[in-house]
């Protein structure tokens, strides 16, 4: 296949699909999007990403409201939405899947895939997890502020295939890091040890960012509490992490440039919260396999009062 004709729908072209999506532009993909609070800026003007790897313009090839409205054959569907409780995102993203697309999922949580999976079973499904500090200011700016870098393999595991390394090669093209995992479920559950304390804490913690949870002794005691918590889980599960996965987490966050998680911004933005991916699917698997979680518990409580709140706003 010739990779400048590959065509590529982002579905949910918010920060992480923005900017992704126009490094694959920049790689000559053939990029459309499916946004909907930008919607009418991004038609008119396209986004205008503000980059550490440096600032570029993505002009996707088409912007539609729904995925109802690509009306074309796309060879990758690329999901970049956040995971929310009463959403079926495979039924949205069906109008534009056809025989041949590929499924390409980055989403936080653990089992985000099992939905798609079973409403595409003669799909390909290739998860990815992505480590980037990025957020929509609105109007179709992006801001990338740290990262930037992807891990993805085919899900659940297996041999990488043909799609996946032409995505990879695309990727580099652009300077952005794309390493093929073989055991993607693995990967998830590492990422889970950092997303599950220093999204939840810094909303709770009062609106704090990255570097102040780790300068903070007690909340970095708490983040490493919660983090162990998720290992003796995905061990539980079958996949025991390496030993020292909690420390090299917490030192990769204090050289990290601070910024806000993903979740606090929703926070600010009266959005709702990523509550259930990130803490409700480690507490179902820790009940699965008799596991004790008691942070998380509390952590997941405490969150979920204050979205509940938030979306009485």
């Amino acid at each position: 296949m010739n990779d400048k004709k590959l065509k590529i729908l982002v579905f949910g072209a918010g920060g992480v699909g923005a900017y992704f999506g126009g490094r694959l532009a920049q790689a000559g993909a053939e990029v459309a999007t499916v946004c909907r609070s930008d919607y009418e800026s991004v038609k008119k003007f396209g986004y205008r990403i503000g980059s550490i790897a440096g600032d570029f313009e993505f002009i996707p090839v088409k912007v539609c409201h729904s995925a109802a409205d690509y009306h074309d054959t796309a060879d990758i569907v690329m999901v970049t939405t956040k995971v929310l409780p009463g959403i079926s995102v495979p039924e949205l993203i069906r109008p534009a899947i056809s025989k041949n697309t590929s499924i390409f999922i980055i989403q936080n949580g653990i089992d985000v895939e099992k939905d798609f999976a079973a409403t595409f079973p003669e799909n390909e499904i290739i998860s990815a997890i992505a480590y980037i500090g990025v957020f929509r200011e609105g109007g179709g700016r992006i801001t990338h502020q740290g990262a930037g870098r992807l891990r993805a393999g085919t899900y659940p595991e297996g041999n990488t295939s043909t799609r996946l390394k032409l995505i990879a090669e695309l990727f580099k093209k652009s300077n952005v890091e794309c390493e093929i995992v073989s055991d993607i479920v693995r990967t998830r559950w590492e990422k889970l040890v950092w997303n599950v304390p220093f999204n939840p804490v810094s909303v709770l913690a009062g609106g704090v960012d990255t570097r102040e949870m780790v300068l903070n002794p007690e909340l970095e005691t708490l983040c490493i509490c919660l983090m162990h918590e998720v290992c003796a889980v995905a061990k539980a599960c079958g996949k025991e992490l390496a030993h020292d996965v909690a420390e090299k987490n917490i030192n990769y966050t204090r050289t990290f440039p601070p910024y806000k998680t993903s979740m606090l911004l929703d926070y600010e933005n009266g959005r709702p919260l990523e509550v259930d991916a990130i803490l409700g699917s480690v507490i179902r698997n820790a009940d699965a396999h008799n596991v004790p979680v008691p942070h998380i518990r509390a952590i997941y409580a405490l969150l979920s009062s204050v979205d509940r709140n938030l979306n009485k706003l």
